[in-house]
């Protein structure tokens, strides 16, 4: 089966056993985006988690001119749209496929069905989830200190 294959390069997943990634994969839609196709736009709902497997996604805000700017960019083995599903608020930003893209995909109604079939799946997924925005969140946290500290100079003794 295609989607257990994938969910097992995914690492989010790398703490599932094989019946459970089995499982989860019921819950998943495989989806290809060309390079170019917009998987979300800015205001959009957040209604999909995108499991990137293979390929990467740009992340655009307008500026105040009304140029998209790229922010950031998502590679495969990440989580995409996360914060806007758990949140339940839109699509802050405007995802783009940069090159062919190949994603397993949790919708809204996908999730609801696991968690109410099999809600221990359902919380070791967000366990997994939350580990995964955890490392981010440490890791933006990192770079600001890291930005204040060289334009400030560094900490004052």
């Amino acid at each position: 089966m295609v989607k257990v294959e994938m969910a097992k390069k995914f690492p989010l997943f790398s703490n599932f056993t094989e019946k459970e990634l089995e499982e989860v994969s019921h819950y998943l839609d495989y989806k290809v985006f060309p390079k170019g196709e917009v998987l979300f736009e800015e205001g959009d709902p957040g209604d999909k988690i995108f499991f990137l497997v293979k390929g990467r996604v740009g992340l655009y805000r307008p500026d105040p001119f009304g140029n998209e700017v790229k922010v950031a960019v998502s590679e495969a083995g990440t989580p995409l749209g996360e914060l806007s599903f758990f949140s339940s608020k839109f699509h802050s930003s405007k995802g783009v496929a940069l090159k062919e893209t190949h994603a397993l995909v949790l919708t809204r109604e996908g999730y609801e069905k696991l968690k109410e079939e099999d809600p221990y799946l359902a919380v070791k997924m967000v366990e997994s989830l939350a580990r995964v925005v955890a490392e981010r969140l440490k890791e933006m946290n990192r770079k600001f200190v890291d930005t204040v500290c060289f334009i400030w100079g560094g900490p004052k003794k």
